[in-house]
C-alpha cells in the first residue's frame, strides 16, 4: 500500500542580531550580561549594572516567572501588570536573566538569548 500524503517539513528562523552574539562571544567569564525587551525597545544586551536603569525595581520589588526546564527568569515590574478580560498584559521592560544553582546571576549564553526569543516568537 502507498502512502501518497505530503511531507512538510516546517522550521521557524530566528534573527538575533549581530552585536548580541558579538557581546556574548566576546565575555569571557568577566562581565555579567542580560538581555532586555520592552514595547518601545527591540532586544538588547545589557549588563547587570545596567539593569535598575532598565527596570528600576531590578532585584528590589521586582517579580521573576521561570522559563520552563530553564534557569532562565523573566524580570518585570508587577506594578506594569494590566488585567483585562481574564488575561494578564505586561506594558513595562522584562529583563531575561540566567542563575545558577546558589539562585546568584550569571552571564546569559547566545544559546539561552535564542532560546528566549524562539520561545516568544512560538
Amino acid at each position: 500500500m502507498k502512502n501518497n500524503a505530503t511531507r512538510t517539513i516546517r522550521s521557524e528562523e530566528i534573527t538575533i542580531d549581530v552585536r548580541i552574539c558579538a557581546a556574548l562571544a566576546a565575555n569571557r567569564g568577566g562581565e555579567v550580561y542580560l538581555a532586555a525587551i520592552a514595547p518601545d525597545m527591540e532586544l538588547t544586551i545589557i549588563t547587570l549594572d545596567e539593569a535598575p536603569d532598565i527596570l528600576p525595581c531590578f532585584e528590589e520589588d521586582d517579580a521573576c516567572l521561570n522559563l520552563p526546564n530553564t534557569s532562565l527568569l523573566l524580570c518585570y515590574n508587577p506594578a506594569q501588570v494590566l488585567k483585562m478580560g481574564g488575561k494578564h498584559y505586561l506594558t513595562g521592560p522584562v529583563i531575561l536573566v540566567r542563575t545558577n544553582m546558589d539562585g546568584r546571576v550569571i552571564s546569559l549564553t547566545i544559546d539561552e538569548v535564542y532560546l528566549f526569543v524562539r520561545h516568544e516568537v512560538a
